[in-house]
């Protein structure tokens, strides 16, 4: 088995650099990319945020305001985790989500707890709030509990303080079980076995190319991320099909690159794409990933 902190920063590792090939390709079709970019497997920059090469988006930044808020209190993050929220939404970042911002929104506005303001966004929403900025901040729970019950039921309240869609919750209910079980998995084959028995039973599955749906929508990006996996046989392959699928770009290769991390680990992403990122995310990275393991170590 590999080493567990090289899958534990892999994933977190995985989630920030995906969202940086990503990024600039954001809302452009793949025959779109190709035309202009051809293959892309560098952190290029520019796109419609006009981001920096290995800038990352609200994709890692809300991960990490995820993990922060699970590191202060473990047995209830949702108070810290909305804290980090707001503190991160008042920085006005470059790009929120149009679930996550009215959901904020609802929850300053009405001083209402994180459930009540999902809801009331799901409600305004007409009853879409199917979106994926829930399932792209996920990563973290299936990293540091060691109870897979525990993890599963905190990544569904986390959830649910944005996302009162079940599509969403049970999205990340998957994920995270998917994550858990892969950090202490043997291989890509049998990683790949734990993601077809974690879906068993659920409308996600392994789809080709062509049948893939880019969108915003929970169940189209976490099937692209499942194919980009089941299509490619390392971590860099895996991130580039991902980032090149194009419309939601950025989520797409980091919720890909969550579990791509998980499989095969920090030591196996490119040290480039490592080095383009920003020195304060990647010391938050591994100030993190070295908080889960010394969780899981019960030390």
């Amino acid at each position: 088995m590999k080493d567990i902190r090289d899958r534990i920063a892999g994933a977190l590792y995985g989630v920030a650099t995906g969202d940086a090939l990503g990024a600039p390709l954001e809302f452009m079709s793949k025959e779109e990319i190709a035309r202009k970019h051809g293959r892309v497997t560098e952190m290029i920059g520019g796109g419609w945020l006009k981001v920096v090469p290995g800038e990352v988006t609200d994709d890692t930044q809300m991960t990490l305001c995820v993990a922060r808020g699970i590191c202060r209190n473990p047995d209830n993050p949702v108070p810290e985790i909305g804290k980090e929220f707001i503190a991160w939404y008042a920085g006005r970042p470059k790009d929120v989500g149009a679930t996550i911002n009215m959901a904020i929104q609802n929850k300053l506005v009405g001083e209402i707890e994180w459930i009540d303001a999902a809801r009331l966004t799901h409600e305004q929403m007409g009853g879409k709030s199917a979106g994926n900025g829930a399932l792209m901040r996920t990563v973290y729970p299936g990293l540091y509990y060691t109870d897979t019950t525990v993890a599963i039921e905190t990544a569904g309240a986390i959830a649910q303080m944005t996302h009162w869609d079940k599509k969403s919750t049970e999205a990340c209910n998957l994920y995270t079980e998917m994550i858990h079980l892969i950090i202490e998995s043997v291989n890509k084959e049998q990683a790949l076995q734990i993601i077809k028995d974690v879906l068993q039973g659920s409308e996600y599955g392994l789809k080709t190319r062509k049948q893939l749906n880019p969108t915003g929508y929970v169940v189209d990006s976490f099937n692209c991320a499942l194919h980009s996996i089941a299509a490619t046989g390392t971590f860099e392959e895996t991130i580039i099909e991902a980032a090149n699928l194009g419309g939601d770009a950025d989520t797409i290769a980091a919720i890909t690159g969550g579990l791509a991390g998980a499989i095969y680990g920090y030591n196996e992403i490119p040290e480039r794409w490592i080095q383009t990122l920003d020195p304060k995310i990647r010391k938050q990275l591994d100030r993190l990933a070295d908080a889960a393991v010394k969780n899981r170590e019960g030390r």
